[in-house]
């Protein structure tokens, strides 16, 4: 089986403000907020980094001092693959200690722009009118973490199920860590109806389902498609580049480059809630926790 070619790209800003509120759901300027977004981007790129596989891997012989290859992996279903990590930034506002950690296993590329806020629809256009050759590509803000070991390989079964025409999206959440229940996902429905009545996170149509290694998952029209990513064929990519640019602005410049990008050309769809853990990302700086408790508990 050929392997899974991945490309990564990543715009990354980081420069502390004492004007940002505690409670700004943008942590790239929050003040006091250096090492908390110092670990988030950190996880990121490791996460991002750690999706690399192949059939062989390295055993440790502690009884005869030696290196091992493994026997090759039994699990035919799942191929190797190659992530190629780019990160973007405007230069000297960045985490600099993190990007040195990495340095030997990324690409940084330095834009110079008078105006930060593009740097996300930078890092997007750079990506469309870069090279072919991958399978895949995944655009992620830096704190976003990919904890799931076969988060490519679902993008792969749903893109070809679906004939590379509809995006998915991930759940974004955070860890509520002491509380109950566990996570605060972020993401949650962003439409009301006609007669104001608040739109309910069940609301949304059911459109398409399948089994993914025996497990039945449901996908729906998703009311808020944002998640802070995307990740698209090569076939999805090339239909995108021929697509309005820059994009019709959704919420904000950060959220064009990562949603308002994707709808101009197509439908997203996300897992039904009830299979919310098929496809999640961490959003490993958290914004949205405060909200909890400040905010009544639907009925």
């Amino acid at each position: 089986m050929s392997p899974l070619r991945l490309k990564v790209v990543i715009p990354h800003f980081y420069h502390e403000e004492a004007c940002e509120s505690a409670g700004s759901g943008y942590g790239s300027g929050r003040k006091g907020n250096r090492l908390s977004r110092s670990l988030a981007f950190a996880r990121c790129l490791g996460s991002v980094l750690s999706l690399n596989r192949s059939r062989l891997d390295f055993i440790l012989n502690i009884a005869s001092r030696q290196i091992e290859f493994s026997s090759p992996s039994n699990m035919r279903a799942v191929p190797d693959l190659q992530t190629d990590v780019h990160v973007f930034t405007t230069g000297e506002k960045c985490l600099e200690d993190v990007l040195c950690i990495f340095a030997d296993k990324i690409t940084v590329h330095e834009k110079n722009l008078s105006d930060p806020r593009v740097l996300p629809l930078t890092t997007v256009d750079s990506l469309l009118k870069g090279d072919d050759g991958w399978d895949f590509c995944l655009y992620l803000e830096d704190d976003l973490i990919v904890q799931d070991p076969f988060y490519i390989d679902k993008y792969s079964w749903f893109t070809h199920q679906t004939e590379h025409r509809f995006a998915l999206m991930p759940h974004r959440r955070e860890p509520t860590v002491h509380n109950t229940p566990k996570q605060l996902f972020v993401d949650g429905p962003i439409v009301r109806n006609d007669n104001c009545a608040s739109y309910r996170s069940g609301d949304e149509d059911i459109v398409a389902s399948g089994a993914f290694w025996g497990e039945q998952i449901k996908f729906v029209n998703a009311s808020n498609p944002h998640s802070g990513s995307f990740c698209l064929s090569s076939q999805q990519l090339s239909a995108l580049r021929s697509a309005q640019w820059p994009p019709e602005e959704f919420v904000g410049p950060l959220e064009t480059a990562a949603t308002g990008t994707v709808m101009s050309t197509f439908s997203v769809l996300k897992p039904a809630w009830e299979n919310r853990y098929f496809l999640t990302v961490e959003h490993g700086n958290p914004s949205f926790l405060s909200l909890i408790g400040q905010l009544p508990l639907a009925s």
